[in-house]
């Protein structure tokens, strides 16, 4: 299975998308079916299929620069079961799909619950023939349960599901109609191909996208046409139509890799606060990317590596490594480039007031303030032609969408929320489509989860996902909280001094002293130019919104916390993947609230 592809880039530039087709199946079983029906069912499943990768290649042909130039990848998740699960699975074989297994119980326990009548060596070869082969820690004494959980895993890991029901409401646990609704309720397309002589249909809660309904409707229906299916495929696969999000994703696949992170200001305010220590080394690129690669190391050498085929996890990583060191680097510049722009202007006035206490130097001192004014107009079209602010956010949120997926797909059955809405799953920014192209790209887990490893999948999760995400958001709100009440004393000092001195002078004016007129320069810098270089403090504190930012993350990490103590409790791998979720969903709440904060706050001159 090859998934470290990076597109034509060879690695000079972050990986591009693969173009990946994965569709899963659920279906009735062989004796739920109809004798001549069971005739039918092949041929009605490949002219499926071969509908879903005609429409593909179709669809990919219109946009196929913004993906790696590998050739499509045709993933088909299925439990096995034995009726339509495996005759889907065998059509899948023949058409070019990598089959990836999804079993209720251990291999051997499956075998023996469904099989039997000689189909043993039909079972046998499936399973041979799978690229990947998922054991989840189902038990035979609660079947039910273990088939909901393969239901749940299958639609997960697959964009399009293939549904042979007979169009009936549940009539138990873990049936094709449960595994429909939940397909639905996710907003993943569903090819019903009906247990009669109805036609193929697509149901797709898109296609009516104001309210989810707890059975399909026919107002979410459409005839499975070619039409029809581009349609979906299109909104699914395709990155959005709107030119600049298309811009967007082009300037992020041809970003390079910097050597050093030059704009320094904004540590040393740091350092200035007394907040965090400046070190060089920090500056370097090298070593913030071989700290992502020791922290993605370490997650892989604790707990993956040792129980399951952990490919799947390389081109998330290099997709992760470069969002996060791109927002990392863009974070600093555009954080710098504001504090450049407040410090030199306030020096500047203070500069053009000096002018009256060294007369002498007149132009020397209109010169470098002439250059100041000039850095400080420059700094900003540096900024924003070069996007320094929107570039940043992206590159944030498009890393923290993918960070959480590795747990996502260590735990088998949880899956990130689809883009856009529920009711309507299309991705409405470049970086909502490319988390999801890389999340389809990885297909399904591989390896055995037995009871007492799902119960430690949780705990694992909890200590080497959100643990770090807790010590990092309250880390993050005590310094920028402390970076604020900081900047917030100085400003105030100097307010307060410029206070001090305009009461001196209408003192010694009232009094008619001496030292006013003598001392008077002196005083016409401290008053002007202190409150100058006190708003310049404000403008800091107010563009980074740090007193706003430390409660976010510090509300952020109690939420996580909650989540991290029950998942420490040993939960089975449903609530330990119930937990994953809400932890992803929690993050990126935090991550749209910050956004929304923080996207009006371009750089700027005035």
């Amino acid at each position: 299975m090859r998934l470290q592809t990076v597109g034509d880039s060879g690695g000079q530039h972050p990986p591009r998308v693969p173009f990946t087709l994965c569709v899963g199946v659920t279906g009735h079983r062989l004796d739920a079916l109809p004798p001549e029906y069971l005739e039918r069912l092949p041929g009605l499943v490949r002219e499926a299929l071969g509908q879903l990768v005609h429409c593909a290649g179709t669809v990919r042909a219109e946009a196929d620069d913004c993906f790696a130039p590998d050739p499509t990848r045709l993933l088909f998740v299925s439990p096995l079961a034995h009726g339509a699960d495996q005759i889907a699975a065998e059509v899948a074989l023949e058409l070019g799909f990598s089959l990836h297994a999804v079993l209720p119980f251990t291999l051997h326990d499956y075998r023996r619950d469904l099989i039997n009548g000689g189909a043993e060596e039909r079972f046998d070869e499936l399973v041979a023939m799978a690229d990947t082969v998922l054991e989840l820690p189902g038990t035979r004494e609660q079947a039910m349960e273990a088939y909901v959980m393969a239901g749940r895993a299958t639609v997960a890991h697959c964009d399009v599901l293939i549904a042979v029901w007979d169009g009936l409401a549940a009539r138990g646990r873990g049936g094709t109609a449960e595994v429909v609704q939940l397909a639905i309720t996710r907003g993943t397309p569903v090819v019903h191909i009906a247990v009669d002589e109805s036609p193929t249909r697509l149901l797709w809660s898109a296609f009516d996208p104001v309210v989810i309904t707890e059975r399909p409707d026919d107002m979410a229906q459409r005839p499975f046409d070619s039409a029809h299916v581009e349609q979906m495929l299109t909104a699914l696969m395709l990155p959005p139509v709107d030119p600049q999000e298309r811009g967007f994703l082009r300037r992020f696949a041809t970003e390079r890799a910097r050597r050093i992170r030059a704009r320094i200001e904004y540590p040393l305010l740091l350092a200035a606060a007394g907040v965090k220590r400046f070190r060089p080394s920090q500056l370097k690129e090298s070593n913030c990317t071989a700290e992502t690669a020791r922290e993605w190391r370490g997650y892989r050498d604790s707990w993956l590596d040792r129980h399951s085929d952990s490919r799947s996890l390389d081109l998330l990583e290099d997709a992760y490594s470069w969002s996060d060191r791109l927002a990392g680097h863009f974070a600093q510049t555009y954080r710098s480039g504001h504090v450049f722009n407040f410090v030199l202007g306030g020096l500047a006035v203070c500069l053009g007031l000096s002018a009256f206490m060294a007369p002498g130097a007149g132009l020397e001192l209109a010169m470098i303030e002439f250059i100041i004014t000039l850095g400080i107009i420059v700094n900003t079209q540096l900024g924003v032609r070069n996007e320094w602010h929107r570039r940043w956010l992206d590159y944030r949120q498009l890393a923290e969408r993918l960070r959480p997926m590795r747990s996502l797909k260590l735990l088998a059955l949880a899956a990130p929320d689809p883009p856009g809405s529920i009711t309507n799953p299309v991705a409405r920014r470049w970086i909502d489509w490319y988390a999801s192209g890389i999340w389809r790209a990885m297909g399904s887990p591989g390896g055995t989860i037995a009871e007492q490893r799902a119960r430690e999948l949780g705990s694992a999760v909890a200590a080497y996902e959100i643990a770090p995400q807790v010590a990092y958001h309250e880390k993050s709100a005590r310094q920028i909280d402390a970076l604020d009440s900081r900047l917030e004393k100085v400003a105030n000092l100097l307010f307060l001094a410029t206070l001090i001195v305009s009461a001196a002078i209408v003192l010694g004016q009232a009094s008619g002293a001496q030292w006013v007129e003598a001392y008077s320069d002196w005083f016409t810098l401290v008053s002007a130019g202190f409150p100058a270089l006190g708003t310049a403090v404000f403008g800091i504190r107010f563009q980074g919104d740090f007193g706003g930012s430390a409660v976010r993350s510090q509300a952020t990490a109690n939420a996580l916390k909650q989540i991290q103590e029950e998942l420490t409790r040993g939960v089975v791998l449903p609530r330990a993947a119930d937990l994953a979720e809400q932890a992803a969903r929690t993050m990126l709440s935090d991550l749209d609230e910050w956004r929304l904060v923080n996207q009006q706050q371009d750089l700027g001159i005035a």
